[in-house]
């Protein structure tokens, strides 16, 4: 099966594009993975004000190291940026690279708002620049298997899509606010139900008793998408939890397709439920590690950008995220069905 968004482009056709990370933790490292194993680009810098941290990625990369996203910009001669600085932070550089006329791949949430959102993809517009949003579970081996199913009819007609997810209890540096679930962790949900199920015209949301002021641990959202299906997410947080875990099903009129989790195997369920097919990763020519979907996504954002062809995952996309999360907000405090405008 053939990877999302991928398409055939020649090595000697792809421009070698100059790019630099911002946030040299983790996740800018994987990015500089990612671009340094491309054959379309060539990784000229890294920007982080943590000086230990910063030195520390321009060592292992063997290229120059800033200390802001200003004097980066004004000292290389770049044509894309990737943004993996904290979520809260992902504004500032995103919309300093688009006004220098730089490509940006940013990590989620695009922005912290929807007005915000909407700034840095009309910046990006109007600069005539690509911007693109790290939703990466499109590139996640059981998540795109679903889609091709769903794509090839296997279960005919989409009906239904349902979530489960929970995730580690955020530290204090990230849940900067009680619904701050909405804003970072659920946005990579929100963007699956609109790949799978396209536009979104309703949200409800109902979430756990917790005090006055405290975080939000458990939230159900339901949709309803344009096309007539409905969607269904469950989630929560948990103490001490290692990493995210994820289960989904579409439902179609002549089956249904279960994901068991990012990196584990998809069932094809048909007309017989005792009869299934199932698909896994090939662990003899890939690894199906959990950020390995992270790495695809920016080396296809690369492949794309040099042929000058708009990635697959836009900011657009990006902005939708930021909007359903607003309708959700705005139920949970509404206690009522909130109309967005075909998201």
């Amino acid at each position: 099966m053939s990877r999302a968004g991928e398409t055939s482009v020649s090595e000697s056709a792809a421009k070698k594009l100059r790019m630099a990370v911002v946030g040299c933790g983790p996740i800018g490292n994987l990015h500089a993975r990612a671009i340094s194993g491309s054959p379309h680009a060539r990784l000229v810098a890294v920007c982080d004000p943590d000086a230990a941290r910063r030195d520390q990625a321009a060592a292992r990369w063997n290229v120059r190291a800033h200390a802001t996203d200003q004097e980066m910009l004004a000292g290389e001669a770049l044509d894309a940026v990737t943004i993996a600085t904290p979520d809260h932070l992902h504004v500032e550089p995103t919309l300093a690279a688009l006004g220098a006329g730089c490509h940006v791949f940013c990590e989620k949430p695009l922005a912290t708002s929807p007005m915000e959102a909407e700034r840095v993809v009309t910046t990006a517009a109007e600069r005539g620049v690509y911007l693109a949003v790290d939703y990466n579970r499109r590139f996640a081996f059981g998540y795109r298997t679903a889609q091709e199913l769903l794509a090839a009819g296997r279960i005919g007609e989409l009906k239904y899509c349902v979530i489960r997810a929970s995730d580690r209890t955020p530290r204090a540096a990230v849940a900067r606010h009680p619904q701050v679930m909405l804003t970072t962790f659920l946005t990579h949900f929100f963007d699956l139900l609109r790949f799978y199920g396209g536009p979104i015209r309703q949200v409800q949301a109902v979430c756990g008793r917790e005090p006055a002021g405290e975080l939000m641990r458990s939230v159900s959202l339901s949709f309803q998408f344009a096309g007539g299906a409905v969607g269904t997410i469950v989630a929560g947080y948990r103490d001490g939890q290692t990493r995210t875990a994820e289960w989904l099903e579409l439902g179609g009129t002549t089956g249904a397709i279960v994901v068991e989790d990012v990196t584990r195997r998809v069932s094809l369920i048909e007309s017989d439920p005792d009869r299934q097919q199932t698909f896994a990763p090939n662990h003899f020519v890939g690894s199906d590690a959990f950020y390995d979907s992270l790495v695809e996504h920016v080396q296809v954002f690369v492949e794309h950008i040099a042929r000058d062809a708009p990635p697959p995952v836009t900011g657009v996309d990006g902005l939708a995220g930021m909007k359903l999360a607003a309708a959700a907000s705005e139920s949970l405090a509404a206690g009522r069905i909130i109309e967005v405008p075909d998201l």
